[in-house]
Parts: C-alpha cells; sequence; structure tokens
C-alpha cells in the first residue's frame, strides 16, 4: 500500500471516529507529509469550546487508534476547537 491509500483509509476512518471525551471531528484534512515522505499528516477540528488540554488528549489517542488504518506510516495528528 502507498501513502495515498494509507492517506484515504485514515480520512475514511476518521469519518465514524468518536475520540476521547466522546467527541468526533467537525472538519478534517488528511494529506501524505510534503516534509516527511514517511508520514501522514491529519488535522481536525473538534468545533468551540473545546480546551487545548482536550484537544492534546484526543489527538493523542487519535494517533494510537488510527495506527492501523495508516498502514506502518507515522501519524502527525493536530486537533484544534475552532
Amino acid at each position: 500500500m502507498d501513502i495515498n491509500q494509507a492517506s484515504q483509509q485514515v480520512e475514511e476512518f476518521l469519518a465514524a471516529y468518536v475520540g476521547h471525551g466522546g467527541r468526533q471531528a467537525r472538519e478534517t484534512r488528511v494529506h501524505p507529509s510534503g516534509d516527511d515522505a514517511g508520514a501522514i499528516k491529519v488535522w481536525v477540528d473538534l468545533g468551540g469550546g473545546v480546551s487545548d488540554d482536550d484537544c492534546h488528549a484526543w489527538a493523542a489517542q487519535c494517533t494510537t487508534d488510527a495506527a492501523a488504518a495508516a498502514a506502518g506510516f507515522a501519524l502527525e495528528v493536530r486537533a484544534e476547537s475552532l
């Protein structure tokens, strides 16, 4: 599997994923990293009113939970509250 296929799998995984605090992403962006050929970058918006600590916890849990979908590629997950 190449990184583009793995990115698609991660995106599909996130469509139904409920992470830390029972939160689901309102918006997601998943793409191969331009800096690291072995990494997939994930950005999610958890919606308004989510603390920075909860965003970090959500991202950490998502990184672990989505590892199988990433098919061996490293995940760099960033969650924000917008």
